[in-house]
């Protein structure tokens, strides 16, 4: 609760132009035959659009009251009533709370770029120096990036929660305890660690690696607080043409160059 506060506070002292702007639509995403995104999606009316992972995804009793949820209660809220949400203890209010936060936080960046050093042709292994000396701590198995990170690094260990995972086998160090990232001297973060509030107790686990990155679509937030926090970098997706977005986002298929992945770092 403290670093979402703490988020929050920032953005909020930051954004004080479109505070009062209001939400226009907060988007499920489809229910198909193939598995369901796991983003929900604000667009405020002013265009600015943020991303928000369910961190209740995999929950079948949450998800059920997730796709009952009645938003009529958010859609007319300012940017300020919503993004306070991001304080909930209900992790669907939450959710929501983020994606407000997150919109708030994009539409910052785009009208101020001098204020952040963004990269957008930046190809994550040279931004982090990765090499076959390195020792690699990723928090949360990334399976897209996974056979990635074990053709560049000397040795990967990937922190995980899910006990159906840790029973597998696998060509690299698997484990729940926090104490292996004292090894590494790289570290990948999921963004969901700010809103599950795990990230203060990881950063205090991290401090041999002289590079340690946030990312993923949830980290569409400033990123003043991480930067304080030690994070070097934040990636996320920057959407590049909403409307192609919203389409694809609703229809329930990839957003292929509708978004781009980018980085902020820390100066």
């Amino acid at each position: 609760m403290h670093l979402r506060k703490i988020l929050l506070e920032s953005v909020l002292d930051k954004c004080g132009n479109t505070l009062q702007v209001k939400v226009n639509q907060f988007l499920k995403p489809p229910t198909l035959e193939t598995k369901v995104s796991p983003f929900s999606v604000a667009v405020l009316e002013n265009g600015a659009i943020g991303l928000s992972y369910n961190l209740f995804h995999g929950e079948q009793a949450a998800m059920a009251r997730y796709r009952d949820w009645d938003l009529q209660n958010l859609i007319g809220q300012t940017a300020t009533e919503a993004a306070h949400w991001l304080l909930s203890d209900d992790l669907l209010k939450r959710t929501a709370g983020l994606a407000v936060l997150n919109a708030l936080s994009q539409d910052f960046m785009h009208k101020h770029p001098e204020l952040y050093r963004i990269e957008d042709s930046c190809d994550l292994f040279r931004l982090m120096g990765l090499n076959k000396s390195s020792r690699l701590g990723l928090v949360a198995y990334f399976r897209p990036l996974i056979n990635r990170l074990l053709d560049k690094a000397g040795e990967v260990i990937v922190l995980e929660k899910s006990a159906e995972l840790l029973q597998g086998s696998y060509p690299f160090t698997m484990t729940d305890d926090p104490a292996a990232l004292e090894r590494c001297d790289k570290v990948l973060v999921t963004a969901t660690t700010v809103t599950n509030d795990s990230l203060p107790g990881l950063m205090s686990h991290c401090s041999n690696a002289d590079f340690v990155a946030i990312m993923g679509p949830t980290a569409g937030f400033l990123p003043d607080t991480l930067f304080a926090l030690g994070i070097h970098a934040e990636g996320y997706s920057r959407i590049e043409d909403s409307e192609l977005f919203l389409q694809r986002f609703s229809s329930g298929v990839k957003w292929g160059d509708a978004t781009r992945k980018v980085w902020a770092l820390a100066n």
